[in-house]
């Protein structure tokens, strides 16, 4: 029989990027990076997991549209509603490791 422990890892730390500046591409940023596994898990887990974690942060407004990455399928990136520029800003990206 396989052995298996469902794990959550999260890493929070700042990195830089070489990047042209504006209202929401800083140079410097803090980064969170996690990663949850366990058997039967869903994009719905996905994205309740990404709502709890930026409604911790007083972000409510939250959307998700499916994007690409080379490494999960499916993926998404998640945006909210900036009250000070007055649009949808990309906020994060996700998405579910193939097996």
């Amino acid at each position: 029989q396989e052995k298996f422990s469902p794990v959550k890892y999260f890493s929070i730390d700042r990195v830089f990027r070489n990047e042209s500046l504006d209202a929401t591409h800083l140079a410097e940023f803090h980064q969170v990076e996690g990663l949850v596994a366990d058997r039967g898990l869903t994009l719905g887990h996905l994205m309740g997991v990404l709502r709890q974690f930026f409604s911790k942060l007083g972000i409510s407004q939250l959307r998700f549209k499916p994007a690409y990455n080379p490494y999960t399928e499916p993926s998404m990136e998640v945006f909210s509603y900036h009250e000070g520029l007055k649009k949808w800003v990309e906020v994060g990206n996700s998405g579910v490791f193939r097996p």
